[in-house]
């Protein structure tokens, strides 16, 4: 009679194995993404041909040195002020309604577009009395009364910073 299994032995392979299997499924995974590995190709022999793929080894290789220019670069005093600026305008703009400085940038480029048009064609001085009849025209007086409101609102916030 047999005697009974007690243990079950794995089968360990061996590196030649382990790199036949692996070159097996490398085979049928380009054979699978066929058109895409062509593309790749390609794509590595433009880098080799332009220079840019030894450019990369060459900025990898010393990837510590590099890194210690731009952290010493970043570290400048101009470059954190112009990150600081950069912060500071993103806030800004995130706190803007969309649809009204839309709609302002729009009434702003057309009236600045309008403006050109109208005065390459006219090359009268405008006079004092010009200005004050442009005052009773609705349009000006609009816009008069816009900046006004702006300055205004400017104004009292200087006024509370101090």
């Amino acid at each position: 009679m047999a005697k009974p299994i007690t243990t079950i032995q794995k089968r360990q392979m061996t590196e030649e194995e382990k790199r036949t299997e692996a070159l097996a499924k490398l085979k049928a995974a380009v054979g699978d993404s066929e058109e895409a590995v062509r593309e790749l190709l390609a794509f590595i022999e433009q880098l080799h041909e332009s220079g840019l793929l030894e450019a990369a080894n060459a900025l990898l290789k010393a990837r510590e040195d590099v890194a210690k220019i731009v952290v010493g670069q970043l570290n400048q005093k101009p470059v954190t002020t112009m990150i600081n600026h950069a912060f500071a305008i993103a806030g800004l703009v995130a706190s803007l309604d969309p649809e009204k400085t839309a709609k302002l940038l729009e009434h702003i480029a057309a009236g600045a577009l309008e403006a050109y048009e109208q005065n390459s064609a006219e090359t009268k001085k405008i006079g004092l009395f010009d200005l004050l009849k442009a005052l009773n025209d609705p349009d000006i007086n609009r816009a008069i009364r816009f900046f006004l409101s702006a300055l205004k609102a400017i104004g009292k916030r200087f006024r509370n910073d101090g």
